[in-house]
């Protein structure tokens, strides 16, 4: 059986400011990097070792695995593929800003429609997302595997895994900063999902 850990990466200043962020390439800020060391901590002392560690090129993410990293003795390789969702016109909007500046969108985004003036369609980032996943179930069969990444990203893998339509805003929280959801792959089963969103680190 193959393991995905699919993490999301450490609390920001925009995090804390209910900022969008997208592909702004943000840094972890104090608490992101103590909530990282929690996560490392809990990581290392995992009963099942984790065989490899991928992360996001954003510093968010990187920052995060690189901490990661230092406590599982394992180097992060950075992939553009599980980067967040471009949100164009909305990145750096809070979603009171974007109410006001972008109604429309706004309008679409209540309904679970998440299409940002000049962003990355939904359809784009599942095909994203889920094929990075997928080269990741087959290079590394057998294997537990971590991945720090960005919740957009992280809700639409999971959506995925669900069987829920790609071209809608999927009703999962994944807004703890360094939550641990958990794939797990049988060669000839779909995946499932066994872990959601679990911050039992920073309690």
């Amino acid at each position: 059986m193959t393991t995905i850990l699919l993490i999301r990466h450490g609390q920001t200043s925009w995090n804390a400011a209910g900022r969008w962020q997208g592909h702004t390439d943000v840094p972890l800020n104090d608490v992101g990097r103590k909530q990282a060391r929690l996560l490392a901590q809990r990581l290392a002392a995992w009963p099942w070792p984790v065989a490899k560690l991928y992360s996001s090129d954003l510093q968010r993410a990187a920052e995060t695995a690189s901490i990661v990293g230092g406590a599982l003795d394992l180097e992060p390789v950075q992939e553009p593929a599980w980067r967040e969702r471009y949100v164009g016109a909305f990145q750096g909007l809070t979603d009171d800003e974007i109410a006001e500046e972008h109604p429309e969108a706004w309008a679409a985004l209540r309904r679970g429609v998440v299409a940002p003036p000049g962003g990355e369609s939904s359809r784009a980032l599942h095909e994203r997302v889920t094929g990075a996943f997928e080269r990741l179930v087959e290079q590394h069969r057998g294997a537990v595997v971590a991945v720090i990444s960005h919740g957009g990203a992280i809700r639409t893998l999971i959506a995925h895994v669900l069987q829920l339509p790609a071209d809608r805003d999927p009703r999962i929280s994944v807004r703890g900063n360094t939550g641990i959801s958990i794939i797990e792959k049988e060669e000839e089963w779909p995946p499932i999902l066994v872990r959601l969103n679990d911050t039992g680190h920073l309690e």
